[in-house]
């Protein structure tokens, strides 16, 4: 291999700042991504268009078509949109979600990329793999902004890039031994930085007694994986007065 295109390969990043999963089904999901192609040096180059294994801590759960990519000195931009990838490994793909939602960070290989590098009229053929760091939805919490007799409302904050639309989800609300004390139905979307989400409400016989709650994710009512995945979630709930007087003895 040329020296310029090993440089290229070796010393690359992709620092990603957008990925949103949707459409889940039993065995597939669309995936949209946007990253910054750095560490290519001074010198511009061509990446040809590739297909690379997604693989979480040594599984393969899928495989994703990148485009050319062009480097420049400043870093360029990868987008993929809207693309379907069936799921190969269903218990992979399960960890990697749960580490998307519980971490603070995780590592996803981009690996077996058969490509061309192209430089300085140098052309290299290479197998492209590389580790991307990404920030991780570890803090996810949320905080009652709504309430209704049918509805409350919900902000949620995401530190992460990630995006996962869950669909129509049933989600408890417990205290702090675990109790529920409501349960809550509706689509669950969560987005970068904060977002709204509206669900349905419906009491349980047992009240809060503080504001400090959890949001429980219980189901989904398609038959895809997200019905496994949406257990994951469970994030630290602030309630308001309002939301207590709701609970107020029947």
């Amino acid at each position: 291999m040329h020296r310029i295109v090993k440089f290229i390969l070796d010393y690359s990043g992709l620092e990603v700042d957008f990925v949103r999963i949707t459409n889940a089904t039993a065995d597939t999901f669309v995936i949209s991504v946007s990253a910054l192609v750095t560490g290519t040096g001074p010198i511009s180059a061509t990446v040809s268009p590739m297909e690379v294994d997604l693989v979480f801590r040594g599984a393969r759960f899928g495989k994703l078509q990148l485009p050319q990519i062009m480097t420049r000195p400043g870093g360029s931009r990868v987008e993929v949109r809207n693309q379907t990838v069936r799921v190969l490994d269903l218990a992979a793909f399960r960890a990697f979600v749960r580490s998307a939602v519980d971490d603070e960070w995780l590592v996803l290989t981009l690996d077996n990329g058969p490509c061309c590098v192209s430089a300085v009229g140098v052309t290299g053929r290479c197998v492209y793999s590389k580790d991307v760091r990404i920030r991780a939805m570890g803090g996810l919490a949320a905080r009652v902004v709504d309430v209704s007799g049918v509805s409350t409302t919900f902000l949620v904050t995401n530190p992460s890039p990630m995006e996962i639309d869950h669909s129509v989800s049933v989600f408890d609300v417990q205290g702090g031994g675990g109790e529920v004390f409501a349960r809550l139905r509706g689509p669950v979307a969560i987005r970068r930085g904060e977002c709204e989400v509206t669900m349905a409400i419906s009491r349980e016989p047992r009240r809060p007694t503080s504001k400090d709650a959890r949001l429980v994710g219980v189901r989904t009512e398609n038959e895809a994986w997200t019905t496994d995945t949406i257990k994951f979630i469970q994030m630290p709930l602030e309630l308001t007065e309002r939301f207590l007087l709701y609970f107020s003895p029947f």
